[in-house]
Formats: C-alpha cells, structure tokens, sequence
C-alpha cells in the first residue's frame, strides 16, 4: 500500500504562491503580512494537512521550544493564578510553543528549566529564583511591576491597582461605608503594597483612621473567618470589608453570616480579585475584575515577540535572531492593561 507523502513548506508555499519565509510567518504569527496573506497560508496549509515539525525547527533555531512561568510558592492553588495559567498556554500552545511551570519554593533560590524566556507573576521582593531569573541572560516578560530592589526585565504588563483599590472604595464610600477595614495581602509584592498604600491614601484624605488586618504570608480561608470575625465584633466595628487575598472574601462573608449580620446591609462586602467563586457566593460579592486569562495572554504575547522580534524584510524561515533582550541599551518595554470594577448585591447598601 502506498503511503502518502507528508506536504512539506515548499509544498504549502508552491501552492500559496509565496516564499518559505513568508509561509513560515504566517504559521508561527509573527513577521509583517496582511490578515489577507496569513488567512490565504494557513487556509492552503490545512488543505494540505501541512504539520509543523516542532522538534526539527526548534532544532534547526537552537531554541528550547518552552517559554517558563515562575509561580511564587504562594501563588498555589489560587484561582486568579490557574486563570492566568490558561491564558499563557493558550497563546503559547497557538504559537508552536510548550510551557514549563517552574514552581517556587521557600527553601531554594534554584531555577533550573530549559526554555527560552520566562513570565513572572506577582514577583515578590524576597524570592531568591526571581532575582535568578532576572539576572539571567533569558529574556524576562513581568506581570505586574517588579519592586525596585530587583533587576528590571525585558518587558512588563501591568494594571493600575492604586486607581482599582480607589475606585472600589469611592464605590464603598457611595454605598454609605464610613469605617471601611482592609484585608490586606502580603506586602513583599508590588501589587500587595500598591493596595495598602492606596486605601491608606484613601483615607487620609477623608480623615477616616485606617482600619487593617495585614498577611504575612498566604490568608488560608479559617485565618479570613478568624480575622473577619474579630473586626466584626470589635468595638470599633467596620460596617464594610475589603478582602483582597484571592477568593479571601468568601470567608468574610461566611463569617458575618455567622454572627447574624445581613451582607449588603448590616455590612459590604467586596473582593479585590473577582473569581468564579464571588459571583457564585451568596450574595454574590462586588469585586475588581483583573481579567486574569486576558492578562496571562498578553504577557505570553509579549515574550513571543522578544523571542521572535518581527523582521525587517523576509529572511530565511529557520533563522535564529537574537532576541531584543540582548541588546543592553533597549529601554524596557512596558504595557499597561485594564481592570474593571463589577458591582453585585454584596454592596448594594442600605
């Protein structure tokens, strides 16, 4: 029986009417064609059922084939981070490329992957493998701002959490809080600090006395019941909560639902990060949507395009140009992204 032929990129280029390179791009999603062009490729390419040898191109490029996500220890397990996950796969897996969790650890600053580049999250200021990895020759896309101790990386995407936090407690404050408290997270990130600096900010400039519960470390959801609790039966009772740990406000909820109290009116409640979990809870609570699959994606994006910069002209497809991070002098790239407040019955007010 006679087996058919693989199609190879000459075939797809042949029969598209374009050079190798241009084939190439159109695959891989980088270089500069038309939407026109790379529709017109890829169309002849599945017609062809033309498949990419990943192997041999990343062998061809001397290139890894992965880019690497560096989880914080404390990251575990937390839905915003799964969400920001998914994203990152889903841009890399559409571009050829695999991804590699390397995960942290409290015990070693060790960050041992083979891959092309790397994308933080949350990097904290006290993590041996981030500033490891920031000092490396790889090229090093943040999601969100690496604190200023650290090494600064190739490019950054990060979202304006001062102006989120005022905005959610502008949104208290119209809803008729008066003594708002703060769960606040870890302060050894930028994210963590940008949120107590602003609510303290916020305060100050209505002459309201800060009212905060800080995290060493990762709120587990008895430390949020326990920590609610205690404000909600202090004497000086806040009559609304900002959780902001991820998914922590379920437990502030559980917690005022226990002592009697009606969520949305007796007391708010409302989350810094959104989640599946908020909108599901009863009642549902008012949260800042950080859009965490977009977020992971447009970091993905942003390392690709270290990883494979576009060309200037066409150039042999298998080529192997060094990457933007390389240059010394190449100011960081930095892009900002949007995050949204979404309001529900947790704050709906008296």
């Amino acid at each position: 029986m006679n087996r058919r032929r693989a199609a190879t990129l000459e075939d797809v280029a042949r029969a598209a009417g374009v050079s190798r390179a241009t084939v190439s791009f159109a695959l891989s999603g980088t270089g500069r064609l038309s939407d026109e062009t790379r529709v017109r490729v890829r169309a002849v390419a599945a017609e062809l059922d033309y498949a990419v040898n990943l192997g041999a191109r990343n062998l061809r490029r001397a290139r890894a084939g992965a880019i690497g996500l560096y989880l914080p220890e404390s990251t575990n397990g937390l839905a915003y981070y799964m969400d920001f996950i998914f994203g990152v796969v889903e841009v890399a897996s559409a571009s050829g490329q695999s991804v590699t969790i390397v995960a942290g650890s409290e015990t070693t600053g060790t960050v041992q992957a083979h891959v092309d580049g790397f994308i933080l999250i949350d990097p904290p200021d006290d993590d041996a493998a981030v500033r490891r990895i920031l000092e490396g020759r790889l090229p090093v896309v943040s999601g969100e701002v690496v604190p200023a101790a650290l090494p600064a990386p190739w490019g950054t995407v990060y979202s304006d959490h001062s102006l989120g936090m005022a905005q959610l407690m502008d949104h208290l404050h119209e809803r008729g809080s008066r003594r708002p408290a703060l769960i606040a997270p870890a302060t050894n990130t930028t994210w963590g600090r940008s949120l107590l600096e602003s609510y303290q900010s916020w305060c100050a400039a209505r002459g309201i006395r800060p009212l905060v519960r800080e995290s060493s470390r990762r709120f587990m959801p008895d430390d949020v019941r326990r920590v609610a609790t205690e404000l909600l039966v202090s004497d000086d009772r806040p009559d609304a909560i900002v959780s902001a740990p991820d998914g922590s406000a379920v437990g502030a909820v559980s917690a005022a639902r226990a002592l009697g109290l009606n969520v949305g009116d007796d007391v708010l409640v409302s989350a810094y990060a959104d989640s599946l979990a908020m909108q599901m809870c009863d009642p549902p609570v008012t949260a800042i949507d950080l859009h965490a699959r977009d977020f992971g994606m447009r970091c993905a994006r942003l390392l690709l395009s270290a990883l494979t910069p576009a060309p200037l002209g066409e150039q042999a497809p298998d080529a192997a140009p060094a990457p933007p991070a390389t240059a010394p002098d190449a100011p960081p790239i930095v892009e900002p992204f949007t995050i949204d407040l979404r309001v529900r019955a947790s704050t709906a007010g008296a």
